[in-house]
């Protein structure tokens, strides 16, 4: 066999490995979970939490609820976020849909000093509010060294009383309800954001609206 050849032959069988390849990667797509499906949360017996003090929205007195652990600087909670907030307009008027803070301080350099003013928004009565401007605007503080000059605008723009606003941030007057609220993700056994209960099953990551609506259906239902 010339060299000629034995360059032809390597050539020749280099692209049908590379064809193999190709088809089995492609094969592991098509054979993976339907990204259509349906989530599976895991139904968990025993859950205890603890509500005392954290934002809600929807009914007090509602047996229905949802409990939301999310970071605001971490993206995938940002992109999460449409769909939730269309599940609580939806059901607000029969479920309750409560928030948890839970920072990844050690990914997320902003996200505690987020939750804290998100706490002074809720203590004038716009959590909610500041809420939206805080994963709206994830792009313009996430990166910044010191962005309590930025949070200080966000609540201007929203109506807050500045220099109430103000004090609050810089005595970390909420400190205690982020901690608090970590410590319980930390019993729960969350281990990332976002992380959803929807009644007493878990969800770990972004949910589509169909899916919510799914969960949420079947956890009334369950009434």
């Amino acid at each position: 066999m010339t060299e000629q050849e034995v360059k032809k032959y390597f050539l020749f069988g280099s692209i049908g490995l590379g064809a193999i390849i190709v088809a089995g990667l492609a094969l592991a797509i098509l054979s993976g979970p339907d990204s259509a499906e349906r989530p599976k949360g895991t139904v968990e017996k025993g859950l205890v939490f603890n509500d005392d003090n954290d934002p809600g929205f929807g009914p007090g007195e509602s047996t229905f609820k949802v409990r939301i652990f999310s970071d605001f600087q971490c993206p995938a909670c940002k992109m999460a976020e449409a769909a939730a907030d269309a599940a609580r307009q939806k059901y607000g008027d029969r479920v309750r849909f409560i928030w948890n803070d839970f920072p990844l301080p050690s990914l997320h350099r902003n996200a505690r000093p987020a939750a804290l003013a998100a706490r002074c928004a809720e203590d004038q009565g716009k959590f909610w509010e500041y809420h939206g401007k805080l994963f709206g605007q994830q792009e313009e503080w996430s990166p910044m060294p010191a962005p309590a000059s930025t949070f200080q605008k966000y609540a201007k723009e929203i109506g807050l009383d500045e220099e109430v606003f103000a004090s609050c941030l810089a005595d970390q007057r909420f400190l205690r309800k982020v901690q608090d609220d970590e410590a319980e993700g930390e019993r729960l056994g969350v281990e990332g954001t976002p992380t959803f209960f929807i009644g007493n099953k878990r969800f770990v990551g972004a949910m589509e609206f169909a899916d919510w609506e799914a969960e949420i259906e079947e956890m009334l239902a369950g009434s």
